[in-house]
């Protein structure tokens, strides 16, 4: 294989790897984006500050008896089995786009080393570092191809998943207000997004619906 060709070749697998990591960039910044967002963003909820102006109805209806827990939805991201493997198919996915992405830098790096100092290099030791290059270049071109297809795939399970993922929570809470606490209201607690800048500990019910719903998921996989 000439150097010309191994240019062209070069060129063209380091203009495919640049696309290809923009690609899968967005992808992983995306799910991670929807994966949070969907699962924990809240409905509006009409009169929220009745406590704060004093009264204690809304709409004519009495409100004092009001019995109220919350979630801690940031402990719930950390600890829920689900979200954790979610969370892993992504890291995975992630630690070989960052392998591709080195074995493509050292592999244009090589090759312009070669370009500038190929001329010195005798005509067995230019053949060796062509072959080698020419290697390389196909294993990355066989990489790329193999990341796309797992890329396609990860973006179905990541969509399936996480409606699955929010479809389980939702129908726990709810269940298990029916046959525990029976709350009237259960508000979600977090860092990034929470209207609750204050809400007493003895309202945390965190624990017990992690616990909840790891031990359902458990079952569900046959654990």
């Amino acid at each position: 294989m000439t150097s010309n060709e191994i240019q062209k070749e070069g060129k063209s697998c380091n203009t495919c790897a640049h696309k290809c990591l923009i690609a899968l960039n967005a992808v992983l910044l995306v799910g991670l984006v929807v994966l949070y967002i969907l699962f924990f963003g809240s409905k509006s909820c009409k009169n929220d500050n009745v406590a704060a102006h004093g009264t204690t109805t809304i709409d004519g209806v009495d409100v004092s008896g009001l019995k109220i827990g919350y979630i801690d939805t940031d402990s719930l991201m950390l600890q829920y089995e689900f979200a954790i493997e979610l969370n892993e198919k992504l890291e995975n996915y992630a630690s070989k786009e960052n392998e591709y992405k080195e074995m493509s830098i050292r592999f244009q790096n090589d090759y312009n080393n070669f370009l500038k100092t190929g001329a010195s290099l005798t005509l067995t030791e230019q053949k060796k570092t062509e072959e080698s290059l020419k290697k390389r270049a196909e294993q990355l071109a066989k990489m790329e191809e193999q990341l796309l297809n797992e890329r396609t795939k990860l973006e179905s399970v990541i969509q399936v998943d996480q409606k699955k993922m929010i479809d389980a929570v939702y129908a726990f809470v709810r269940d298990y207000n029916a046959n525990n606490q029976q709350f009237n209201v259960i508000l979600k607690k977090s860092f990034s997004e929470s209207p609750v800048l204050y809400i007493d500990n003895s309202m945390d019910i965190t624990r017990e619906i992690i616990d909840g719903l790891n031990e359902e998921y458990r079952n569900v996989k046959g654990e």
